[in-house]
């Protein structure tokens, strides 16, 4: 076999460099043509990148979050014939073997018989949440491996079908995973929706605790309006009022400050808070990211408005990036974002007194990304002294970006609550 070495591919004209997602095959596992090999963000997408020929990986040069410019080194592999990767730019003959080693693995196959296929989306979150996507059914074209498919095999809440809650003015969706331990309440964020907390809700019920995950008003399935904060605490305040046992409320950005209020009104009906990148601790934000989304129009200026939340900001599928555009085009959320943020970009909301008082009789811990482009991590030091502080290596999405880290410190710090 022949020893080449696999450089950054050029996949577009202006591509420069590539940001090494993940690679789909590991040192020693065998790989056939065509079949995806690594994962790579540019900066204009997120695209798998299939094995021009048969091989084994023998090396991995770059790894998971490298940026590699176009050319450089990434991999060594052995291959079967040296012709397949010819002329393409990808790889470097750097010696030949006289002898053939057997693979330690040969590739997962499909229902048809070849390789097993899966977006970039679903292979990614299955490897955080440590699923193996051989146990997996596809629900895509040619058995395609879906992220909806990954999710119902982690438990994760199933986005076409909710639970519903009557209140004035319409119904509020959410999705319960789990049924047994502590109920977390997990609030999503400004144009979130429950499905933006899949990670995190299958950790909690592999650890024996329940989820609890609404769409906010204004968001997702939900038919309720909000031009303002009290409809979004209004409806979780209702919604934990429902579960039974002290309740663990986790809201991110928005409905961090959504949380801090709800807790206020249910008292000793909380057990406990966690905040990340909560919005509402200091005057800064940025007005244009929030701005650009509930205006945007196009799955073109979603990517590249959730690039900003973070390395992991503009993973989504082209089809999810599609449903998101269409979910900003109605509308819905141009009023809610003007009560959060001045056009000059400063916050309209503070929650550092009703935090101090929270803080004073019920836990409260608040994580921070370093990398946050939409509010700054020094907020934190704003916060009431009672608060616990965490910063994380991640951006405004630290679930995303650092799963284990948020699970191990929300778990960790109720492990008494």
């Amino acid at each position: 076999m022949t020893v080449l070495t696999l450089t950054m591919p050029r996949l577009g004209e202006t591509m420069q460099e590539g940001q090494i997602v993940g690679w789909m095959v590991a040192p020693g596992e065998a790989f056939r043509r065509g079949q995806p090999i690594l994962e790579l963000e540019t900066d204009k997408t997120v695209v798998e990148f299939p094995a021009l020929g048969d091989g084994v990986i023998d090396e991995v040069i770059a790894g998971p979050g490298d940026r590699v410019g176009v050319g450089q080194p990434i991999a060594r592999a052995r291959v079967v014939a040296v012709g397949d990767w010819a002329g393409n730019g990808e790889a470097a003959v750097e010696e030949i073997e006289t002898a053939v080693p057997q693979p330690v693995a040969v590739v997962a196959a499909g229902a048809e018989g070849g390789a097993l296929r899966a977006t970039p989306l679903a292979r990614r979150i299955a490897r955080t949440n440590g699923v193996a996507l051989d146990g997996i059914t596809g629900s895509g074209r040619r058995g395609r491996i879906e992220r909806a498919d990954v999710e119902r095999a982690i438990g994760a809440p199933a986005a076409g079908d909710p639970n519903w809650l009557d209140l004035p003015g319409g119904r509020l969706a959410y999705a319960v995973a789990g049924g047994s331990g502590r109920v977390h309440l997990l609030i999503h964020g400004l144009t979130g929706d429950r499905n933006a907390w899949a990670h995190l809700t299958a950790a909690l019920t592999r650890a024996g605790h329940t989820a609890v995950v609404p769409d906010l008003p204004g968001h997702g399935a939900t038919t309720l309006e909000a031009a303002d904060l009290e409809p979004l605490v209004e409806a979780v305040t209702r919604l934990a009022g429902t579960v039974s046992g002290p309740v663990t409320l986790v809201g991110h950005s928005l409905g961090a400050a959504v949380a801090v209020a709800a807790a206020g009104r249910l008292g000793p009906g909380v057990g406990r808070v966690v905040l990340l990148a909560p919005a509402g601790c200091g005057p800064g934000i940025n007005a244009g990211f929030l701005r650009g989304m509930v205006a945007a129009q196009t799955p073109g200026e979603v990517a590249h408005l959730l690039r900003r939340l973070g390395p992991k900001g503009g993973a989504l599928s082209e089809p999810a990036l599609a449903q998101l555009a269409a979910e900003m085009a109605r509308g819905r959320l141009v009023d809610l974002a003007r009560t959060l943020a001045s056009a000059d970009g400063r916050q309209r909301i503070d929650i550092l007194r009703p935090l101090a008082l929270l803080a004073a009789q019920t836990p409260v811990m608040a994580l921070f990304g370093t990398e946050d482009q939409v509010v700054p991590a020094s907020d934190a030091l704003n916060l009431p002294p009672q608060v616990a502080a965490h910063f994380l290596p991640a951006g405004h999405m630290p679930q995303w970006d650092v799963p284990r880290e948020v699970v191990d410190l929300i778990l960790k710090g109720g492990a008494d609550g």
